[in-house]
């Protein structure tokens, strides 16, 4: 199984350097995405324009978000045009908006319920996650060690499980499922999607997209390199802009991919034998 897990992400990465025609597609949504996320925090509501800039953008942001995910998780085979992949991208959008309803409804009770359990623990625990961007970034000396609060590291634990890795897994699933299959037969499926989303080689893809579209990204925004000459610290950090932008993107578009290759049954020849653990032997 781990061999077929590693040799599905190359897979996912050659079709997506392949039919670079969508890819293009999807980098430029991606890009709208993060300037209207921007626009959205950096647009103040001081006149009327504003304020109709500013719902405007409530609505684009999460329009462009699963407009990405429906472009992302339609196949685009080789021999289609680009205007028929888009077509069909459209057509998928709403199919996937309406898979994405009780999911947000969950994510919200989770971080309600989260938040309730916090507040009654008390705030250190928030104290202790907004002291770890500036403890990693060296602004500060450390201070001295504290005994770990399992109460507070139970309830940390469950939001990052919750939030990422549990609800993204299921809703990449559900997704794939939505634009391959359709909203109907992916509702009457829902149990076996679940199992497939949650099943180990699922996880082990979505752990190692997660380390290069998450992690790396993070600690490259995080990680200041420091110059003596401004014009050389401005050209880093375009370039760390950069670096960010492609592993987000990639790396979250071949993770889809590979979790969408996963889900493909196996063509097994002809007197094969295939153990519990859906290995051939």
């Amino acid at each position: 199984m781990l061999t077929e897990t590693l040799q599905s992400i190359p897979a996912a990465a050659r079709s997506v350097f392949h039919n670079w025609r969508p890819m293009l597609v999807i980098t430029l949504v991606y890009a709208a995405f993060l300037a209207a996320i921007y626009s959205f925090l950096a647009v103040r509501e001081a006149s009327m324009w504003q304020v109709v800039a500013t719902f405007a953008l409530a609505v684009a942001v999460p329009l462009l978000f699963f407009l990405l995910q429906a472009l992302i998780t339609t196949d685009a085979a080789a021999n289609q045009t680009l205007g028929s992949f888009l077509m069909r991208s459209l057509a998928n959008l709403l199919k996937i908006l309406l898979i994405s309803l009780p999911l947000i409804a969950l994510a919200v009770l989770v971080i309600y319920l989260l938040a309730k359990a916090q507040a009654r623990l008390g705030s250190s625990l928030t104290e202790a996650l907004d002291e770890i961007p500036r403890r990693l970034s060296g602004a500060a000396a450390r201070p001295p060690a504290r005994p770990v609060d399992w109460k507070y590291a139970f309830v940390a634990t469950l939001r990052y499980l919750a939030l990422g890795l549990f609800l993204p897994l299921a809703a990449i699933h559900l997704w794939l499922s939505t634009s391959k299959d359709g909203l109907i037969t992916t509702i009457k499926r829902i149990g076996s999607i679940m199992a497939r989303a949650f099943a180990p080689r699922s996880v082990f893809i979505y752990i190692v997209g997660f380390i290069v579209f998450a992690v790396v990204p993070y600690f490259l925004l995080l990680r200041t390199i420091p110059s003596k000459h401004a014009w050389l610290e401005l050209v880093l950090f375009v370039a760390r802009l950069v670096v960010v932008f492609a592993l987000t993107l990639f790396g979250w578009v071949i993770t889809v991919k590979a979790l969408g290759t996963a889900d493909e049954p196996q063509v097994v020849p002809l007197g094969t034998e295939i153990n519990a653990a859906g290995e051939t032997i």
